[in-house]
């Protein structure tokens, strides 16, 4: 069996094709991304454009296809975001069919299905997808997945279409806008919303994508470690205090610090902050797959490596190089937000 795998160079493209090249099961990994990477022994790696038909050339004699290219961080040109996460995706897995691939994995989200106040606790492979339309990252998510579904019904019999639905990526390594949120000075929450909290360790996602390449698993499956904390629990795990600001300070703050460049995210991220989106995982399972961390570990393994650090915007420090306290430092870091908002209006 050969397995290739696009967006190789990425937090769990690394550990995936590592984890491909030990497998007794398979026979060749082929490593894609957009620029060079350095890979395991035995590993055949390739630059290449997800956006570009020419990919299709190093699926020649490609049984499965893993695709996990994407735009993690959303940016402020959407459309140059879009080419890459809506454009790209159907181009490669396009190209990959014609090539005769007849195994695609992909990569999908738990945000997919929105952070709303009637969201079913948890929510399954059934529940309704409803992705927010301002926030760029899961609205390409939701653009894949709507094209996916329509595209397997033009597919070939012999060709298995599974797509994936992780929760918020924890453990080691993990650096993106949702980690780096994590390193301000307080952790902003919504004034009258406590949402629970679930993560799932970056090992079991590459088990999670592991399990799908080397096994059919037709439709979609959610992935995260089963159960979820309470917001009073995660903080406590994470070790830090929260700031909680009314719903329509929040909102305007948050647009306004992205407007100016210092928010990592739009304000369309702050519904994740207010409303329940925990996933029942037990299709998974049922298909052979089992978490290995819970959530309380898989937290705990991101907040040591990001406890270290206070970021304001684009500047990082660590604490303990800071001659100023992190009380003083939480209110320095406030008054530059604040600027930063009038800026914005």
């Amino acid at each position: 069996m050969d397995v290739a795998v696009t967006g190789a160079g990425g937090l769990v493209g690394r550990r995936l094709v590592a984890a491909l090249a030990e497998d007794p099961a398979v026979d060749r990994v082929v490593a894609l991304d957009v620029v060079e990477q350095r890979v395991p022994a035995g590993v055949a790696a390739g630059v290449a454009d997800v956006r570009d038909p020419a990919i299709g050339d190093a699926f020649a004699g490609v049984d499965v296809l893993v695709h996990l290219a994407f735009q993690v961080d959303p940016l402020h040109d959407e459309e140059a975001m879009r080419t890459v996460n809506v454009d790209g995706t159907r181009t490669t897995l396009q190209a990959a069919v014609d090539a005769g691939v007849r195994r695609i994995v992909v990569a999908s989200s738990a945000t997919v299905y929105g952070a709303h106040p009637d969201n079913d606790v948890p929510l399954t492979e059934s529940s309704p997808r409803r992705p927010p339309a301002d926030f760029s990252y899961v609205r390409h998510k939701g653009e894949v997945e709507d094209w996916l579904w329509g595209w397997a019904g033009t597919l070939p019999d012999e060709v298995t279409l599974t797509v994936l639905r992780p929760a918020i990526i924890a453990g080691p390594g993990v650096d993106n806008f949702i980690s780096r949120q994590m390193e301000l000075p307080r952790i902003v929450t919504v004034a009258g919303h406590r949402p629970p909290l679930q993560v799932v360790h970056v090992d079991d996602v590459v088990a999670a994508f592991r399990l799908a390449a080397t096994t059919d698993l037709p439709g979609a499956y959610n992935v995260a470690a089963p159960g979820w904390l309470s917001l009073d629990e995660a903080l406590a795990v994470l070790g830090r205090r929260s700031v909680d600001l009314p719903e329509e300070v929040a909102w305007g703050l948050a647009s306004a610090l992205w407007r100016v460049g210092v928010a990592e995210a739009p304000a369309g991220q702050l519904p994740y902050l207010m409303h329940p989106w925990v996933l029942d995982v037990r299709r998974l399972e049922a298909a052979g797959w089992t978490a290995q961390h819970s959530n309380r570990d898989a937290l705990a393994a991101l907040a040591e490596e990001h406890r270290p650090y206070v970021r304001v915007g684009p500047l990082r420090a660590r604490r303990d190089q800071l001659a100023i306290g992190t009380g003083a430092a939480a209110t320095l870091a406030v008054a530059a937000l604040v600027r930063a908002w009038r800026r914005g209006r």
